[in-house]
């Protein structure tokens, strides 16, 4: 294994990216900057200047700025987008460093589009790089495999990122990310975490978190807005592998005097303590992946064995009692998901009320078992990685037209985000504003979306009218 060399290097000048997929949606719900570059600009020695670039923010890119090299970060859905942005600087004779979850998984592709990719967590290499970078040396890769295993997570510098980003103070209806811990130890087939970040469990000192979240306040939080609390966004893959640690990060944000979101696994909130101790600490709201209702559906992710429709409406319920907002994630797979399946679907987030929900069609990410398993079967029938949003269908369907299936999940979502419903959903759920603000960002996303889905496949008025 390298060592990591020492930070001494000749100043730099910095761009990091972070690009927005062209069917990536414009979310309430997006933090203020992307944790991957906030890690990377908290790691890097206080005499290179950074600029930091978030097109989900709409922030324009100066291609003629003189930098010495443009960083770009990218999901699945962002990485048509990057290999542009990499690209057009290329062409000016800029260096590009592509890296981040699609990158990592697809290295042979992002070779063409960049001087050097990076492979893995950045954590223990990033300074390496800036010195390979100072002194002429850039590699074409740099892989975390051929460094120590990251095993402490870096404290975030909310001042230099605030510095460095273009956001400005926000209220509590804005979120601000920030993570407790890294790294999940189990092994789902459609989660590219284990095989990314690894199974180690890393968290942050409970010393250290405190400071960053008293720095994120003065430097991202306005007091005088609509809310008297920030809101934190943890970015964590799983905060709760157990009770014990669970309780233990409850109990540490609870002295912090903020609001809160957070991933947790439904069967967690079987237990009143906790949720107790969530609501207690200031969370907001829960999102949890409930994939489905129907219990066949449930059996084959090897979820039925816990889950059924029932409990998970007495979950919601008991936790909407105790102040808790449960946002829940629902997956549709037509080979095992009939209209009436989703139909019915519907009408059970109508009637429990559920906290801004999300519809997702099942998508085998690069870098997931899932996606291993689904190309090795010839199940994978579209690689144009805009469509990886989790609204299209790119793997074979025996039982609907790609096309129509997506239409009607498409079409369900938006009816689900009718202003009848988000009016019931806003009346009956705790953190009212935050259901109200968020619930509007969804509906006028999901118009449009489907507004453009329909100009752009011609659906024809016997399409639309047979879809319900």
């Amino acid at each position: 294994m390298q060592s990591i060399k020492p930070a001494e290097t000749t100043p730099l000048k910095i761009l990091l990216v972070s690009p927005q997929g062209k069917l990536d949606e414009d979310s309430n719900q997006k933090p203020l900057f992307h944790m991957a570059l906030g890690v990377l600009t908290s790691l890097t020695p206080p005499q290179h200047e950074i600029e930091l670039i978030d097109e989900h923010f709409h922030d324009e890119i100066d291609y003629e700025g003189d930098y010495d090299f443009i960083g770009i970060t990218s999901r699945t859905i962002e990485a048509t987008r990057a290999y542009e942005i990499a690209d057009a600087f290329r062409a000016k004779g800029k260096p590009v460093i592509l890296g981040g979850l699609h990158i990592s998984f697809n290295p042979e592709e992002a070779k063409q589009h960049a001087d050097c990719i990076v492979v893995g967590e950045a954590d223990n290499l990033w300074t390496t790089l800036l010195d390979d970078v100072a002194n002429k040396r850039l590699k074409p890769e740099y892989n975390s495999k051929d460094f120590p295993p990251v095993k402490e997570i870096a404290p975030l510098d909310y001042a230099r990122i605030a510095k460095a980003s273009k956001r400005v103070k926000v209220d509590g209806t804005k979120s601000i990310p920030i993570y407790l811990t890294r790294g999940c130890p189990f092994n789902c087939s459609f989660c590219v975490t284990p095989n990314f970040t690894g199974k180690q469990y890393r968290t942050q000192k409970p010393e250290l978190l405190k400071h960053q979240i008293e720095e994120a306040k003065k430097y991202f939080f306005n007091p005088k807005g609509k809310t008297s609390k920030p809101w934190f966004m943890l970015t964590d893959e799983n905060l709760g592998i157990n009770k014990k640690k669970l309780w233990e990060s409850l109990d540490l944000l609870k002295e912090c005097d903020i609001t809160f979101s957070v991933f947790l696994s439904i069967n967690f909130l079987e237990d009143p303590k906790t949720v107790r101790k969530l609501v207690d600490a200031g969370c907001n709201f829960v999102l949890a992946g409930l994939e489905s209702i129907k219990q066949s559906t449930l059996e084959a992710y090897n979820k039925g064995h816990v889950n059924s429709a029932e409990k998970y409406a007495k979950i919601i319920d008991d936790c909407r009692k105790a102040g808790l907002n449960i946002q829940c994630n629902f997956l549709f797979n037509p080979a095992l998901d009939t209209f009436e399946d989703i139909d019915e679907l519907v009408q059970f987030v109508k009637k429990n009320n559920i906290f801004m929900p999300i519809f997702q069609i099942i998508t085998p990410y690069p870098g997931t078992q899932m996606y291993w398993d689904y190309k090795k079967e010839g199940l994978i029938t579209n690689e144009d990685w805009e469509k990886y949003n989790a609204l299209h269908l790119v793997i074979k369907s025996e039982r609907y037209e790609p096309l129509i299936f997506q239409y009607k999940v498409l079409k369900s979502y938006v009816d689900v985000y009718s202003w009848r419903y988000i009016v019931s959903r806003t009346y009956h759920n705790p953190r009212k504003l935050i259901n109200l603000v968020t619930s509007i960002a969804f509906r006028t996303h999901l118009k449009k979306q489907i507004a453009t889905f329909e100009q752009e496949n011609h659906m024809s008025p016997a399409q639309l009218q047979g879809i319900k």
